[in-house]
């Protein structure tokens, strides 16, 4: 097609086809600025053909479709719901305290299973995890011996759990077996004997427990039942969190696990101290227990009194001393102050406002022995006035 065709096409379709539509309009206004466009350029290519042609008719047609095209929400990715009150947010946290914890425990456990087995233990800590209680429960092994036991002053209770291996190990070194039997476990159960073996077992094991928490807090565990069914004493609902322990136990020719299991929940106002892996010092003093103290201190009321003089006599003196004798001593430069019996300090002594006074000048030092010297001798005074 050469120039004068397609100038004749323009032209013709401008003349023939006035714009009586908005669309017409609008392609005549088109055509317009397409005319002037021909005019700058040195010759139309076969793109601007086809886009004059076809392009914008398509354009007109597909924007009344784009205008009533609903808007579609994108829904947001890795958008996960949060609960406040679940305690899945502590599962992952470690405790490196409760490892140091549990290897203090086990050492202090090895001892006292030998003092009341007589057979060597070797105690292994295994792991310390919080995981859900009813997860921990369904692991462990039947049939096995449960003491739930509180735990005061925290809320809550502990388990105390002897799985069957040890079970049969603790029965067979308590009454002299020799192990070369193989224990038949399933279906069995504990006679009266031996569940109060078992229960002196955990008995020996609060105290070494309480004794490796004494940093932490102070515990006072007592048994309250022991069952060979875990649902008899159950310490926590199946989707709570807990703190639970488990220790290889090898005794010789027998070997079982023992696991320790109570509620997070106990704990947690000690999390800080657990995740940080120090324990506190106890033998720092509290300042509230400090401050307590010396108010008590200031308000306590003592025996005070000033010794101005004295003098040495022997028994034979003594015994010719009259009623109305007078007894002579040189006067002393300074006077002693005593504290229940304790000299604390020295002064000059005279009269204040019309009344007997002491001005210290300087202050003693007692030591531990003066101070158990006159404790003593107020105690033997007691004595022998009685």
């Amino acid at each position: 097609m050469s120039q004068e065709d397609i100038d004749a096409l323009l032209g013709g379709a401008k003349d023939s086809v006035p714009p009586t539509t908005a669309s017409e309009q609008d392609a005549s206004a088109g055509d317009a600025s397409n005319g002037n466009a021909e005019k700058n350029a040195p010759g139309i290519s076969q793109e601007d053909i086809d886009g004059l042609l076809g392009m914008a008719s398509d354009a007109d047609e597909a924007a009344p479709v784009a205008a009533v095209k609903p808007t579609t929400i994108v829904p947001r990715q890795g958008v996960r719901r949060l609960d406040l009150l679940g305690q899945e947010r502590s599962t992952r946290a470690r405790m490196p305290t409760m490892e140091v914890l549990n290897d203090r425990f086990s050492r202090s456990f090895r001892g006292s299973l030998f003092n009341y087995l007589r057979v060597n233990a070797d105690i292994t800590p295994l792991s310390a995890q919080l995981q859900k209680y009813g997860d921990f429960i369904g692991k462990v092994n039947l049939p096995s011996f449960f003491v739930m036991a509180t735990m005061s002053p925290l809320h809550g209770s502990i388990l105390f759990i002897l799985d069957p291996y040890l079970c049969y190990g603790v029965i067979e070194a308590f009454f002299g077996g020799n192990g070369r039997i193989p224990p038949k476990l399933e279906g069995r159960d504990f006679s009266v004997i031996e569940q109060r073996v078992f229960n002196n077992i955990i008995k020996h094991a609060m105290e070494d427990f309480s004794a490796a928490w004494e940093p932490i807090v102070k515990l006072e565990l007592k048994a309250l039942r022991s069952d060979v069914k875990s649902q008899f004493v159950g310490i926590a609902t199946a989707s709570e969190i807990v703190v639970a322990s488990a220790f290889d136990v090898e005794m010789e020719r027998w070997r079982g696990k023992f696991y320790i299991c109570f509620p997070y929940q106990a704990v947690e106002p000690f999390r800080d101290q657990l995740v940080s892996g120090v324990a506190p010092d106890q033998t720092t003093p509290d300042a509230n227990w400090q401050s307590t103290l010396h108010k008590d201190i200031q308000d306590a009321k003592v025996n005070a009194y000033v010794l101005l003089a004295s003098r040495v006599l022997s028994l034979q003196e003594a015994l010719r001393i009259k009623e109305g004798e007078i007894i002579y001593f040189d006067k002393p430069e300074q006077a002693t102050l005593y504290v229940e019996d304790i000299a604390v300090a020295d002064g000059q002594y005279g009269l204040h406002k019309n009344k007997y006074a002491l001005q210290v000048s300087t202050y003693r030092h007692p030591d531990k022995e003066d101070i158990l010297k006159a404790v003593f001798d107020k105690k033997d005074a007691g004595k022998n006035a009685r």
